[in-house]
């Protein structure tokens, strides 16, 4: 009798075992998963690899360091991958992934090839061959698809006209030559009140570093889409003083989402908390990934990160401002 009643609970536990795994595995398999594809353009500028300054390559393999130890996301698998000097127009690398993050000189820069999207203009700078137009509307219906898409400084900058109706498109603004401005020097930079409630704000302060950033893009004014998301100003700079500057907005039509960020110039920036915390929101909520309350926690201890390197454009810093 004991050893049945034995065999009873033995066989029950056994039961409740299996079922508890089953419920395991299949609350597994329906955890989204989201792939964050690192696309960095050549470093073409600004020095040899390790000056610190235009570090395609190492600005994104941080990020993705980043991305990949998040301890606070929750409820998604996070795939990353990472492409250096991307030159195809294969768009089959391109499928199945939820956000491109893109870092790189502008795509009209050099005659060779600059954009990990788009190819250098050459002498016709109003469109592309049939090809590369076959390619980029292959490219449009992903992002119109879901798939997101986040541009990093001197990125943002287009010459092409079909580059930039692209742009218009995917981020409602774009760049506009003897318009847009790219000053550098130490900017304070502070989240805009009308959009505290973005979750690409989330746990993101008030924070001053050195930096170039690409600013005063073209809109539509009163585009319900867009969300202008930081303001900056710059005391002293290579251009001369400055007005306050929208300098990142957020677009979201229709599911389709789009970040331009124009500031990335100085590697070292990415170890200010508030500036990496706000990039790091920013490609999560590119791949429409919920972004944690307080914001991603993450750190940038590894890889390349190295200190900010002095230069010729130390003198620009105001008297009394502090990095913070």
């Amino acid at each position: 009798m004991i050893v049945n009643k034995f065999l009873k609970t033995l066989t029950a536990a056994f039961v409740l075992l299996c079922i508890g795994s089953a419920s395991f595995n299949a609350f597994a398999q329906n955890v989204p998963t989201k792939v964050i594809y690192f696309l960095a353009g050549p470093k073409d500028h600004a020095g040899e690899e390790g000056s610190g300054r235009h570090e395609t390559r190492r600005d994104l393999l941080v990020m993705q360091h980043c991305i990949d130890s998040i301890s606070n996301a929750t409820g998604v698998k996070i795939i990353t991958k990472f492409s250096y000097k991307r030159t195809a127009l294969d768009i089959e690398d391109l499928k199945g992934v939820d956000a491109i993050i893109v870092e790189c000189s502008a795509e009209g820069s050099s005659k060779e090839r600059a954009h990990p999207l788009f190819p250098p203009s050459g002498d016709n700078t109003r469109t592309y061959d049939k090809p590369t137009l076959a390619y980029l509307a292959q490219l449009d219906s992903l992002h119109k698809a879901g798939m997101g898409i986040m541009v990093l400084h001197w990125g943002i900058t287009t010459t092409n006209q079909k580059a930039t109706q692209y742009y218009l498109s995917w981020f409602g603004s774009a760049s506009l030559s003897g318009y847009t401005r790219n000053p550098l020097g130490y900017w304070a930079v502070s989240p805009i009140e009308a959009a505290k409630n973005h979750p690409i704000l989330r746990g993101v302060g008030p924070f001053n570093y050195k930096d170039e950033i690409f600013s005063r893009m073209v809109v539509n004014p009163g585009d319900p889409y867009r969300t202008d998301l930081l303001t900056g100003t710059i005391e002293k700079s290579n251009q001369g003083n400055s007005e306050p500057l929208g300098i990142a907005t957020a677009y979201d039509k229709n599911g389709a989402r789009g970040v331009l960020w124009g500031g990335m110039d100085y590697h070292s920036a990415l170890k200010n908390e508030n500036y990496r915390r706000f990039v790091l929101n920013a490609i999560l909520w590119t791949a429409g990934i919920d972004v944690p309350k307080g914001g991603v926690k993450s750190t940038a201890r590894q890889l390349q990160l190295s200190e900010d390197k002095p230069d010729n454009f130390d003198k620009l810093k105001p008297e009394g401002f502090v990095l913070k």
